[in-house]
């Protein structure tokens, strides 16, 4: 079984232009992400994809420039790239990893990767619900399975743009799974995706504090750096829902 996990980005972000490739602490999102999946998985089972635009022609060249895995396909149609890029490494099931998410959860991603293997799921998530923070979403695919949608998925624009939210309007398609968080609960709905200009800061002084653990963090270790830099998180306007728990 081979399970390819796929670092989907595009440089012409709305809210936060070439955010996958802005600076934070000497290094780029994109770089953080791949790097931290190379620790943990065989390189030939990651992959970049973006966009063939002319736009994200300087992700391919940072990819090229660092030996990253790249595929190009559809801007919009990002589905369909999506599709294509587990295809074209045969991968039996793809993982789809935002390239916003850059504080995801390894230990999580892991523990889904194994119950994927083990339960011999069509799909496999941690979003339902929002029991974890938005930024470590982890969603599993079985690519035949994804194929077989794809009518379905065509026919809708706003499935076609997002990936794979078909299937939580249609629970009773495949055999699904959605993973909780009971690691640390209070974290639920905490809003840590690189999405703003604020996130940007915020992913700064959080990344200052984590340094080399950034690969290896886990959900406990996260909450309590975040807690040492709550008055940066309140002068940036972000409400975090443990606070009222603390």
């Amino acid at each position: 079984m081979k399970i390819g996990t796929i670092i989907l980005c595009r440089y012409s972000s709305s809210r936060l232009p070439g955010k996958i490739l802005r600076d934070i602490e000497g290094k780029t999102p994109l770089q953080y992400l791949y790097e931290k999946f190379a620790k943990c998985i065989p390189e030939e089972e990651l992959l970049v994809a973006t966009s063939t635009d002319s736009s994200d022609d300087i992700i391919e060249e940072f990819c090229v420039a660092h030996g990253y895995n790249c595929f190009r396909g559809s801007l919009d149609n990002v589905s369909l790239r999506f599709l294509e890029a587990a295809q074209s490494r045969d991968f039996d099931y793809a993982i789809r990893i935002n390239g916003d998410a850059l504080f995801l959860d390894i230990p999580t991603y892991l523990e889904m990767i194994e119950l994927c293997r083990a339960g011999d799921y069509d799909f496999v998530s941690n979003v339902k619900g929002r029991s974890f923070p938005f930024g470590m979403s982890v969603e599993i695919v079985k690519t035949d399975f994804y194929q077989s949608l794809q009518e379905k998925i065509q026919a809708n624009p706003r499935y076609v743009e997002h990936v794979t939210l078909y299937l939580y309007e249609h629970p009773l398609e495949g055999k699904q799974y959605h993973h909780l968080n009971t690691v640390c609960p209070e974290l639920s709905g905490l809003q840590i995706a690189l999405d703003e200009a604020q996130d940007l800061a915020l992913a700064k002084r959080v990344m200052t504090k984590l340094k080399e653990d950034y690969y290896h963090c886990d959900l406990k270790q996260f909450r309590q750096v975040i807690e040492t830099i709550r008055s940066e998180y309140q002068l940036e306007g972000k409400e975090w829902p443990f606070y009222k728990n603390i």
